[in-house]
């Protein structure tokens, strides 16, 4: 049973969101991922310490067991985080990144995705890959690949890159400026539609093998692009059409370069945020920008992060809480924070007040802090190291399934958010938690589903929905009849004398 693409590409509760709400909706059946990354250690700094013996992250056996374990439990997909930076602000070295096994080292998320594929048949793979230093060919060349021997299964998360240390393990002296990088991948996904879209038509590939023709060359052309970031790139494309075309597209941008790029061109976005109230206030921003692209903002789902330690009871839910938080390495935390904010919190003694000036990334990020969890009354080294442990990435929460659930309830109510990325404290324990614990309460209470969807057999071979007509990436389709291209393909054969190509 294939992943029924159309959770994301197919209308769903049309035209309720904030600021126009309707009458209420049934249950909305939630999307849910896994949000990992090859390295020890991902969104929880230094658990990987209580962790139990078996496969570890760097082979394959680890991500086909967590495949299949994710697909037991009905998931959505597996989301793979990945960045090419390193975290050397904090104390002006990766020592604490290294040390702790933070997101260093780290592997590519695309290699290991054919052998999780191999060994399910319904789970989706989201992959993140930058549009800063990706070339877009090579890059649409290898999502089609994975595509087709994914049967259609794979997403693409578009990043743009920030980090220094990136930026100059690339040969550049900094990074590239915030809105410029959005600049440049807005220009990027011209290029990657066109090629996935508009160089090769519907019908072009044949396999008439007693005609001895693999493709029809009137149904093949360049795409000619040329823009100020990508002058000269005339195709056609390399690569014949995968399943889907154009990958489900996922981004994680927060800024207001990044939400108007992920409303013109994501059919997923993720936030994080640290309760529902907040989240709605994003979700709202997003699916109001999403209109304003003539996109229906039912159209596009809203995936908060969540961190989730559960128990049968209270008391055990609690312990394993404790436990975990214990294990913590606060100091990879903080130095994943400085990275992020621009600031070396080892400036501070570690009860020294943190004051820095106004218009900073420090500055910013604890004012927020400080609206998040207004009963910390005083900000220092040693609260924050504290503080960021468990609290990277989105919500953290507590408790029996049913306790958990009307928490999820409640941030689909509140919140009006589609699903969750769930995030995990220990690979051995997380999601086995989830998948034993609260899937069959999430599926008693009619809001996730017990069974992956029967998908059509259409005729063409392709099992996928493609990009809604009002997606963006849309207007780039190849939409002439076959016979239309050919007579255009003739006619300018004729014209030069010569083939087109």
């Amino acid at each position: 049973m294939p992943f029924d693409i159309s959770t994301l590409r197919g209308p769903q509760e049309v035209g309720a969101y904030p600021g126009e709400l309707k009458a209420p909706f049934p249950k909305r059946q939630l999307i849910l991922n896994a949000f990992d990354m090859l390295s020890p250690a991902h969104v929880v700094t230094g658990t990987w310490v209580g962790e139990k013996p078996g496969p570890k992250f760097d082979t394959i056996e680890y991500w086909q067991n967590q495949a299949k374990l994710l697909e037991r439990g009905r998931f959505h997909g597996i989301f793979i985080a990945d960045s090419y930076g390193t975290y050397d602000v904090y104390e002006g070295s990766i020592s604490a990144s290294l040390k702790g096994g933070f997101q260093i080292p780290k592997l590519d998320p695309l290699l290991i995705v054919t052998a999780m594929a191999a060994v399910t048949e319904s789970l989706s793979f989201g992959i993140t890959s930058t549009t800063t230093y990706e070339a877009p060919y090579a890059l649409a060349r290898r999502f089609t690949t994975l595509d087709h021997f994914t049967n259609g299964r794979v997403g693409w998360n578009i990043v743009t890159s920030h980090l220094a240390s990136a930026a100059r393990n690339f040969g550049f002296k900094e990074a590239v400026e915030h809105d410029k990088r959005y600049e440049i991948a807005d220009e990027f996904m011209d290029v990657v539609y066109k090629l996935w879209e508009s160089s090769w038509h519907d019908n072009a590939v044949k396999r008439d093998q007693e005609k001895g023709i693999w493709t029809e060359p009137a149904l093949v052309r360049p795409i000619n692009h040329s823009s100020p970031h990508f002058p000269d790139i005339p195709g056609p494309f390399i690569s014949h059409p995968s399943p889907q075309r154009t990958p489900v597209l996922y981004q994680a941008g927060s800024s207001g370069a990044g939400t108007t790029f992920g409303a013109k061109h994501a059919e997923a976005v993720f936030i994080a945020q640290p309760n529902p109230k907040l989240a709605g206030l994003k979700v709202a921003e997003y699916r109001a920008k999403v209109a304003e692209f003539g996109r229906d903002p039912r159209l596009l789902k809203v995936i908060p992060g969540l961190l989730i330690f559960l128990g049968k009871t209270e008391k055990e839910a609690e312990d394993n809480y404790q436990y975990w938080k214990a294990k913590g390495d606060g100091e990879a935390a903080l130095a994943f924070n400085a990275a992020s904010t621009g600031t070396d919190w080892a400036q501070f003694g570690e009860d020294e007040e943190l004051i820095l000036p106004p218009g900073s990334g420090g500055h910013a990020f604890l004012e927020n802090q400080k609206r998040v969890a207004p009963h910390i009354t005083k900000w220092t080294r040693a609260v924050l190291r504290d503080h960021l442990v468990l609290a990277r990435f989105g919500a953290t929460v507590v408790g029996t399934p049913a306790q958990v659930a009307d928490i999820i309830e409640e941030w689909v109510e509140v919140g009006d958010v589609d699903g969750f990325n769930l995030s995990h404290f220990s690979r051995s324990q997380s999601f086995e938690d989830i998948v034993e614990l609260l899937i069959p309460e999430l599926q008693r209470r009619g809001i996730f589903r017990n069974e992956y969807p029967e998908m059509p057999q259409p005729k063409g071979a392709t099992q996928k929905k493609h990009l809604h007509h009002t997606h963006y990436g849309y207007s780039h389709k190849w939409l002439e009849t076959e016979e239309e291209a050919k007579a255009k393909w003739e006619a300018a054969k004729l014209a030069k004398g010569a083939a087109v190509f």
